[in-house]
């Protein structure tokens, strides 16, 4: 008995994510006596452990035929959800086909509820087909072991078709539009631009990695639309950033100040509201694709990004729009991707959205981001006018 407990205690202690699975599938075989049950409550493991102390061997005998043989199967509910929780969910989905019990289990909205919350704080990126709180907001019927694996980032990655068939035809795809397909004009804007994040532009032109090369210039009218001609893969685009003056107005400044001197936007008859100035209206009228920049610093507030961005998808909606939630350096702490969609209220918007984290320093995820925008399956608006959305990347 005692071998039996101080094994199972071993293989817990192990890597949890790893070895709870294996512990589980192992178990099915095994018999335990009423003593050895530990029980689990509350959130709170606490085990029971009944050291059987032997003075004679009747004794000894008497217990062993009083205490009925069990097995593993016949744990408390208690003990198996605990352990399922150190469970990665591909494993979890696994583990409840083991038996009628384990998938009662494995697939009870409580459990995938309580992952769900847990999980999507740390969800590197968010699209608006995979936005957690749109299936609240609208009460889906959807279990929430659906909804989790319909929004999972790892999950959608694991999901994308692997046949080599498929792989060949979208490697041909690309390189012919690269040759045939004209270059999208991808407007870039926000207030990252202009924070302590703003080396995105410089890290982009100059990439060391060369993920992302620059081919040229484009001309502008009248101080707007100008831009860089730039390759990501097999995807030509032209990046036209648009700041909100000119850099000595904007050092000068405070953030409470931004959306006043914004000349991309200009007062309507109520002091509150803004529009988009005539200049900007053109050059987005010949867009492909937004990428609004924000600084996800903690010091930031959120809630202050969420006007520029209202007045600026306001009018077009039928265009795809990039998130780039940033940070200078990994030492800096950040809001996550679900802060950003609920603080910016991107479930209102009529875009299809992918909101990415991504670090300036080492331009981790920026790439992710630009390949969303730029990849057709992800993006239907992106090669015809209409919308839509996806990200994986998380």
């Amino acid at each position: 008995m005692d071998n039996t407990q101080s094994t199972i205690e071993h293989m817990l202690n192990e890597d949890k994510r790893r070895d709870t699975f294996k512990f589980l599938t192992s178990l099915t075989g095994l018999k335990l006596n009423r003593e050895q049950i530990f029980v689990i409550g509350g959130g709170q493991q606490f085990s029971h452990r009944h050291s059987i102390t032997t003075n004679s061997a009747e004794q000894q005998m008497s217990n062993d035929t009083n205490n009925t043989s069990l097995s593993i199967l016949d744990l408390p509910d208690e003990v198996y959800l605990h352990l399922f929780s150190f469970l990665s969910p591909i494993d979890l989905c696994q583990i409840s086909n083991v038996c009628k019990k384990w998938y009662r289990l494995g697939t009870d909205d409580n459990v995938w509820r309580q992952r769900l919350i847990r999980d999507m704080k740390f969800w590197s990126s968010i699209s608006s087909r995979s936005n957690p709180l749109s299936y609240i907001l609208v009460q889906s019927d959807r279990s929430q072991k659906e909804i989790y694996l319909t929004c999972s980032p790892t999950i959608r990655r694991r999901s994308i078709p692997t046949d080599d068939s498929f792989v060949s035809f979208s490697q041909i795809s690309n390189y012919l539009r690269s040759w045939f397909s004209s270059s999208k004009d991808l407007i870039m804007f926000g207030p990252g631009l202009e924070s302590y994040t703003s080396p995105l532009v410089k890290n982009l032109l100059w990439d060391e990695s060369k993920r992302f090369q620059t081919m040229g210039m484009i001309p502008g009218h009248a101080g707007f639309g100008s831009g860089i001609k730039m390759k990501l893969q097999n995807y030509m685009f032209n990046l036209i950033t648009l700041y909100t003056n000119c850099m000595k107005e904007r050092e000068s400044r405070t953030n409470a100040d931004r959306l006043i001197t914004n000349n991309r936007l200009v007062h309507s008859n109520n002091i509150d509201h803004f529009e988009i100035s005539p200049q900007v209206r053109d050059v987005c009228r010949e867009a492909s694709g937004l990428v609004y920049v924000i600084d996800a610093c903690r010091e930031n507030k959120l809630n202050d990004f969420c006007t520029e961005l209202q007045v600026m998808t306001r009018e077009f909606s039928y265009l795809p729009l990039l998130i780039l939630s940033c940070i200078r350096n990994t030492e800096t702490k950040r809001w996550s991707a679900m802060d950003v969609v609920r603080d910016l209220q991107l479930s209102s918007l009529g875009n299809q959205w992918l909101v990415q984290d991504c670090c300036v320093d080492d331009m981790n995820g920026v790439e992710a981001g630009f390949i969303w925008l730029l990849t057709p399956k992800n993006n239907n608006l992106f090669f015809d006018t209409t919308n839509e959305t996806e990200s994986t990347m998380n």
